[in-house]
């Protein structure tokens, strides 16, 4: 296959809901394809006998593979509504019903807990309710977001149609990151220079030996922000560092070795060619990058910290499925260590999963927000989409560690949102302006 060309119908590995999407879909599901389904399973059972085909035409419909689909209740829980109770409590009756993965409110953003929980591995096509499903890519998966029909058809048959075969923008990355320069001030910056349309229907490719090198959570952090440049997905190639994180989940979740192992053994499959073709190509100096932010209103709109200097703000979020995971809490906590957040500021906290809370609160990380005085939530998505925990108001300024900061995403469209590395975060919110973290390493 080349770029451009038509997949008329794209077999899926593994499919995802949250409760935005998740109630709409069920309800079309069971509308739509109920009947199909009954249709289909008297016709194939006729002269059964009448008891058989009366339990047949009252037989609910089934999914396209139970182990392959899960739900996952991250964007606002706990439950910020008797509505997002009710889709939530639908999540759960559907995925008995049907035998389907079904995550606790609490346990994770879903972007985070299906790598993390092995749920989706390398090489995987893999399409979830959400535009940052090309998070995955970080593990040499192929992530796209899709809309409430296309999830409803992928339930039911596990495939999406029409899919043109996207051109890659290759990003080779080379160098050493400097000091307080992290995966985050990388993208940030490509976002900077590519504009927000500028890798427009394209997969976004990272390499080069500053990728080869980074760890995993700069990977899932690159990727998931891929998005935000119009890019249809991001991807890494995977390597040793994808192997060690695989290993880890087996240790976790031991169930599931024999897939890892199996899958381990064919990752040098999986990397990109030598002699490949790119559509297009941008090479980047990483020694050269200072840390960097995006001003309001677009994650496009980047600037290095130091020309912004000085603006001052009111509210910091340090989490999100681009920033809360284990090093991106470990970074901002020894910045905090020690010091006190700003009395004019609200730090917000959240980490990206369950596991990543539970590592946090037994390393110590937790307790040096809470020294420092940081308000510190169960994982969810929180006010990245401006639901709860921490919504803002007209006049907030507000420094976050996630990926989007256009008007009215996180509360009021008059308030202004920069987005930034957890250490420009976190050094934001100990002087209550925005400020350059470097001064804050030895």
């Amino acid at each position: 296959m080349s770029a451009g060309d038509l997949i008329d119908v794209l077999p899926i590995d593994k499919l995802y809901f949250n409760e935005v999407i998740a109630p709409p879909a069920i309800s079309s599901f069971k509308e739509d394809f109920e009947p199909i389904f009954n249709e289909y399973s008297v016709n194939q059972h006729k002269g059964s006998g009448d008891q058989q085909l009366q339990k047949l035409e009252t037989k609910v419909q089934r999914v396209f593979d139970p182990s392959r689909v899960a739900m996952i209740p991250d964007h606002t829980v706990p439950s910020c509504s008797i509505m997002v109770a009710k889709g939530i409590n639908l999540m759960k009756e559907f995925a008995a019903e049907e035998g389907l993965k079904m995550y606790k409110e609490g346990d994770g953003i879903e972007h985070t807990v299906v790598t993390e929980e092995g749920f989706v591995l390398p090489g995987e096509i893999v399409v979830a309710t959400d535009s940052h499903t090309d998070t995955v890519g970080a593990v040499g998966a192929l992530g796209f977001g899709i809309g409430t029909t296309e999830a409803e058809y992928a339930l039911a048959l596990g495939e999406i149609y029409d899919f043109v075969v996207p051109g890659t923008h290759q990003f080779k990355v080379n160098g050493k990151f400097k000091k307080g320069c992290s995966a985050k001030d990388l993208v940030l910056y490509i976002l900077g220079q590519m504009s927000e349309s500028g890798c427009s229907r394209m997969v976004a490719e990272y390499s080069g030996d500053a990728i080869e090198k980074m760890g995993m959570d700069g990977r899932f952090t690159i990727c998931n922000m891929s998005v935000e440049m119009g890019a249809r997905t991001g991807i890494v190639n995977p390597n040793q560092i994808t192997i060690d994180f695989l290993q880890e989940v087996t240790r976790k979740h031991p169930e599931l070795s024999e897939r890892i192992k199996s899958c381990c053994s064919q990752i040098s499959r999986l990397r990109t060619d030598e002699d490949s073709n790119f559509a297009r190509a941008t090479e980047v100096e990483a020694s050269k990058l200072d840390p960097q932010i995006a001003l309001p209103h677009s994650p496009a709109n980047v600037k290095p910290v130091d020309d912004v200097n000085g603006a001052e703000v009111n509210v910091v979020f340090i989490g999100s499925c681009t920033n809360g995971r284990h090093s991106d809490l470990f970074e901002a906590s020894q910045i905090l260590k020690g010091r006190k957040v700003h009395p004019g500021v609200n730090l917000i906290v959240i980490p990206a999963s369950r596991s990543v809370y539970n590592w946090a609160m037994k390393s110590g990380v937790l307790e040096i927000f809470a020294e420092a005085g940081a308000n510190i939530e169960s994982s969810n998505c929180g006010p990245c989409f401006g639901k709860h925990m921490g919504v803002l108001s007209s006049g907030d300024v507000c420094v976050s560690t996630s990926n989007r900061n256009y008007k009215g995403r996180m509360g009021s469209p008059e308030a202004m949102i920069y987005l930034a590395s957890p250490a420009t975060a976190a050094a934001c919110a100990i002087e209550g302006k925005i400020v350059d973290p470097r001064r804050y390493y030895n």
